[in-house]
């Protein structure tokens, strides 16, 4: 049915306040909005679905309550809006004054945003200013506790809002181009198995029991053919100008920059994350505290110049003052996040989502595809979420499938989607 409307007069107790409303007012915005009202009457109409929810109006709405008016001019379509539409009426009809809470914000598409007016560029600055990473408090043990055992299987796919799960071995590259189908990643930031002899039910201490089942137990030549073919994977879903960070042992260091040599990686930097407690290591010399990610990219990649964290990304000199020393070690390739405690991991090799804020930041823009093909228990998925990037994940295991998709639900109140094989 065609979409027209028509005015009503309503009584402004009868009309319902847009929960998804992404629009704030200040105080002197809300008090210039009264006197307006006050001197000139309330000559603009307010814009609701069938429902009652107001779309345009709800700002107005409450200097009407405080006023005491109790009739006011309403437009109200001949029938129920879709998301869609009710989310541009919304946007459109907002877009040009008022501030906005960036959280809500980046709830709405990307496309639909521009669609009705807002900056792409202007966008993503916004958003890189306002939103930061968090780590969860999502208890990931107690969580394990009671996923002892899953429904999800090896093929099952899974929608997370605007991000997709799959339960697959990511050497397939038949399960990889099902992930990804015709959309291609602008990052990958990968965490594969180091190789150590890790168990992945026993974990770092042998202590735990996650369940997992993942070999770390492979000869050199079959641990390099499992990176390669990881890697090979990646690339062949991912755009010409591309980032790829892997997460190694840095035995394995030298492997991952021959093989990102062979492929047509150009091997950039070794990225260091300085961990704020060690792994003890008795028949070593010196205890471990650190990991290693070898940094690459293919082709002419974006860098954001943007300001994010009171720290400025950018190639320009550094500003002086109390800041200077953040915003040089923002550019630095030491990442210096807070290690969580063994006992707290759901996943054996778990990493913080903080960890990946910078390279997040730094190398993709809202709304960019990233892609992790060892998901682990989803810590890259929680920071993709806070920072309005679109991640896609391939899991080995079924019972960390169920963890990611457990903890996403935590963090968001989004329930998992599973998608049928014909329907993709």
């Amino acid at each position: 049915m065609p979409l027209e409307w028509h005015t009503e007069k309503l009584l402004v107790k009868d009309l319902k306040s847009w929960k998804e409303n992404p629009r704030t007012i200040t105080k002197e915005s809300l008090a210039k909005l009264k006197d307006r009202i006050i001197q000139r009457g309330m000559h603009d109409v307010v814009k609701i679905d069938t429902d009652n929810t107001i779309l345009s109006g709800n700002q107005r709405r409450k200097v009407l309550i405080d006023m005491d008016i109790k009739e006011v001019t309403a437009l109200i379509p001949n029938r129920p809006l879709t998301k869609e539409e009710r989310d541009k009426v919304a946007l459109e009809s907002n877009h040009n004054d008022g501030e906005w809470n960036f959280d809500e914000l980046k709830s709405f598409d990307l496309d639909t945003l521009i669609d009705v007016g807002f900056d792409k560029t202007r966008l993503e600055d916004i958003w890189d200013e306002h939103l930061e990473v968090t780590n969860d408090d999502f208890d990931e043990v107690a969580e394990l506790e009671k996923i002892k055992e899953t429904d999800i299987k090896s093929g099952d796919m899974f929608k997370l809002g605007k991000h997709t799960l799959i339960c697959g071995n990511a050497l397939d590259p038949n399960v990889v181009n099902r992930l990804m189908g015709d959309v291609r990643a602008d990052f990958i930031d990968d965490d594969l198995p180091f190789n150590i002899g890790l168990s992945y039910d026993k974990g770092v201490g042998n202590k735990s029991s996650y369940g997992g089942t993942t070999d770390d137990n492979k000869t050199d030549e079959e641990y390099r053919i499992f990176v390669k073919t990881i890697i090979q994977n990646a690339l062949s879903v991912s755009k010409p100008n591309c980032h790829y960070i892997f997460w190694c042992d840095e035995r394995y260091v030298w492997l991952f920059q021959t093989l990102y040599k062979e492929l047509g990686i150009d091997s950039k930097r070794l990225l260091i994350w300085l961990k704020n407690n060690s792994s003890p290591t008795p028949t070593v010399a010196f205890n471990k505290v650190t990991e290693f990610a070898v940094y690459g990219t293919r082709g002419k990649v974006y860098l954001s110049k943007s300001v994010n964290n009171l720290h400025e990304i950018t190639n320009k000199e550094f500003t002086t003052g109390n800041s200077l020393s953040e915003e040089i070690l923002d550019q630095l390739n030491i990442w210096i996040v807070k290690r969580l405690p063994s006992n707290q991991y759901s996943h054996p090799t778990q990493k913080n989502p903080e960890l990946h804020e910078k390279a997040l930041r730094r190398c993709t823009r809202s709304g960019d595809v990233v892609l992790d093909l060892t998901a682990g228990s989803g810590s890259l998925l929680s920071a993709c979420e806070q920072l309005n990037r679109v991640a896609y994940l391939c899991e080995l295991e079924p019972i960390f499938c169920q963890v990611i998709i457990n903890r996403f639900h935590a963090q968001t109140g989004i329930k998992a989607v599973k998608i049928e094989h014909e329907k993709r």
